[in-house]
């Protein structure tokens, strides 16, 4: 249980002890004090073996006296004093065990006085060497703890450090006071987010603390320095602030632990550390893209950056979902990466003009958890996901980008590799003057960018190298490669089950957005759209709406396209599509923004109008209020019989009259209408007569005269 030079700790007495020679037939150990109080003692080996078995001895692992130096970092001088001491003392230390005999000692401790030798040297010498694991550089000096290295030093009378080699310094004493002094101007000035330099630090502490108000002739104040003797230097100011503080304190105070656990914190750790195989995590992010787009429909209109989502698989780097669009970032546009990572990828290619085999990417599938930032993985959207599927969403803490270092560092690649050779690509020189605008420079449509970054994706997976990966044993020893199709597919062999297939339909269901909306005899009301549907009309929902009231049913919406909603089942598995009813037509294809903005629009266009409505009421109230009071007016003139049954007797007679008076008036007189009001005589016109009217008016007049 026990060998030369191991260190025994006695429990009772709370001291270690070094093992020097072991007899084990004669039953005996020498122990020597670590404190070096007193000379090495014998004591039987049962009698400390049953001490050890008993508690009372434990064996310590650690041994902080070996002095384990090369010999090339050790300086001549101190091989000089190494060598002249082992000299005089390795006869003594060598001769065992008759060093651990009193007597004998004695007498071998006397030969060296007789050659010059001090005795209390001598036996300081011995207890070194046996505290040092009997090494001969035990007898090293030990320079290193000259000077109390790491004790706080008092000044006294005069100043500590060497004098000043150009001028008068000053000789002023850091004492208590002045150390107050220092704190208080580190805490006012410098552990502060404004930044100041030390320097300025420095100069702010002068004016507070050493300075005397002098009054001028003009009546002004003036603060001039006190003598140099009572300033204290910057020198002597840095000292002290790099004494009392450390780079953590001073970083976290001038810039925020957020800012150091990013930027300054070691960093001990791997982002994949823990994971176990493909799926068990996947990270997600987003940034917007470097470069300025131009529209698909007309390729004169710039429509500005787009965003872009990847999601990656943290064990094999596999990018295994990506969206790039104009949404987000948003869980929106989370969604549409989401839903990607757990599609088809040849259909999705296929859609780009990409033809791709399954192998090439073989990533369809759900991952365990997923690691995101604190922004739109925060949504209640996120809990259908969360409770739907059991995915667990893991958030990193704000300003935690390096949590996300996989993810982070793909993009990083795509930046500096691809879309700094692309058209429209952002320059750092953009917004200085006289820079040029890289805006007119796009050329490249969304559809396009989105070709491109799938060709991006399928060179990653298939032939990116991955130099910093770290392989497991088994990796090594199934000779796997470190690119991300390799390890993704010997992950999916050994050691993932964590991997999940789910129906699209059924994923898109449950990353949708998900509200309520109200079913009305006008139909099923959503945002201020009414919809319509097979089942809703077949089953009669709008006339029970109507003879029973208005109701609420679940539903999920895409806020890309308000064209549609889906009326989720009771049950939760299938979903009923429902389509804008005809007058909303208008509607179709537009996204909930689009919908917003207009109804928005019309909102304020109505208010602004309802002032002048109020006014055109008010002024018609006025005028019926005239014609009224002119009505009564010519009553009071007429003559109205007395009876109430005379008045109210002749009324059919009276209407009879009237109409036929109205008729008068408002009969069409078309030649009237089209004559001018004064007409000139006309002239009279030889009438014209045919032959047979002046045979027959020949004839009337011969019987006219005849009779």
């Amino acid at each position: 249980m026990i060998n030369i030079n191991c260190i025994l700790r006695n429990s009772d007495e709370e001291k270690d002890y070094r093992v020097l020679w072991i007899a084990e037939n004669q039953n005996l150990v020498y122990l020597f004090a670590m404190t070096c109080e007193k000379m090495p003692f014998a004591i039987s080996l049962s009698q400390l073996t049953q001490q050890m078995l008993d508690g009372v001895f434990m064996l310590q692992t650690d041994d902080p006296y070996i002095q384990a130096i090369p010999e090339d970092q050790i300086s001549e001088s101190h091989i000089a004093i190494r060598n002249t001491i082992w000299k005089d003392i390795a006869p003594l230390v060598l001769n065992e065990p008759a060093i651990y005999n009193s007597t004998m000692r004695s007498q071998m401790i006397a030969g060296l006085v007789e050659k010059g030798l001090v005795h209390k040297t001598v036996c300081r010498y011995l207890k070194r060497y046996w505290q040092r694991a009997k090494s001969k550089n035990a007898f090293l000096p030990d320079y290193r703890n000259s000077g109390g290295r790491g004790k706080e030093k008092t000044q006294t009378t005069k100043r500590m450090g060497k004098p000043t080699q150009y001028g008068a310094g000053s000789e002023k004493i850091i004492d208590e006071p002045t150390k107050q002094i220092f704190e208080q101007a580190v805490k006012k000035y410098y552990h502060t987010r404004k930044e100041h330099s030390f320097k300025a630090v420095y100069e702010l502490m002068v004016k507070d603390f050493y300075t005397k108000p002098v009054q001028q002739a003009d009546g002004s104040t003036r603060f001039e320095l006190l003598p140099p003797g009572e300033v204290p230097t910057f020198w002597q100011f840095y000292y002290w602030y790099s004494k009392r503080y450390g780079d953590k304190e001073r970083i976290v105070s001038r810039k925020g632990q957020s800012r150091y656990d990013l930027n300054y914190r070691p960093v001990l750790g791997k982002s994949d550390s823990g994971i176990t195989g493909p799926g068990a995590q996947y990270q997600i992010d987003a940034t917007v893209g470097d470069i300025y787009l131009v529209s698909q429909f007309n390729r004169a209109n710039i429509i500005g950056r787009p965003v872009i989502y990847f999601i990656i698989d943290t064990f094999s780097r596999m990018v295994a979902g990506m969206y790039v669009g104009l949404e987000g970032p948003s869980w929106t546009g989370a969604m549409m990466a989401l839903a990607n990572a757990a599609t088809d990828k040849v259909a999705f290619c296929q859609s780009y003009g990409v033809d791709i085999s399954e192998s090439q990417w073989p990533c369809r599938h759900i991952p365990d958890s997923i690691l995101a930032d604190r922004g739109e993985m925060e949504s209640k959207s996120v809990e259908t996901l969360i409770n739907a599927l059991n995915i667990r969403v893991d958030n990193a803490p704000a300003y935690r980008a390096d949590m996300k270092g996989i993810v982070e560092q793909f993009f990083r690649t795509i930046n500096t590799k691809t879309t700094v050779f692309l058209p429209g690509h952002v320059k750092p020189d953009m917004m200085q003057r006289g820079g040029k605008d890289y805006r007119l420079d796009a050329k490249l449509d969304i559809r396009q960018f989105t070709k491109i970054m799938i060709q991006c994706a399928l060179n990653h997976n298939n032939e990116h190298y991955l130099e910093g990966y770290e392989r497991t044993e088994a990796m090594i020893a199934d000779n796997v490669e470190p690119i991300p199709i390799k390890l993704w597919e010997w992950g999916i062999a050994h050691c993932s089950g964590l991997l999940r297939s789910v129906p699209e339909d059924a994923i898109k269901l449950c990353l949708l957005p998900a509200d309520t909306a109200l079913v009305t005899a006008k139909g099923i009301r959503f945002k201020g759209l009414h919809y319509l549907s097979k089942r809703a009309i077949a089953e009669q929902w709008f006339e029970r709406a109507r003879a029973k009231g208005s109701y609420r049913v679940d539903i999920s919406y895409d806020p890309r396209d308000m064209g549609y909603i889906y009326v989720r089942n009771t049950d939760g598995a299938l979903c009923e599509p429902c389509f804008l009813a005809d007058w909303e037509a208008k509607w179709s294809g537009k996204s909930y923004d689009e919908v917003s903005q207009q109804q928005a629009s019309e909102r304020v266009l109505r208010q602004s109008h309802a002032n002048r409505e109020l006014q055109g009421r008010v002024d018609l109230s006025a005028e019926i209020d005239k014609i009224v009071a002119e009505a009564e007016q010519m009553s009071k003139q007429s003559v109205i019989p007395a009876s109430k049954k005379a008045r109210a007797a002749n009324i059919r007679d009276n209407r009879a009259g009237e109409k036929q008076q109205l008729r008068q008036e408002e009969a069409f007189r078309l030649a009237e209408e089209s004559m001018p009001a004064e007409a000139p005589p006309a002239e009279p016109e030889e009438e014209f007569i045919s032959p047979t009217m002046a045979l027959i008016k020949q004839m009337l007049e011969e019987r006219l005269n005849g009779g």
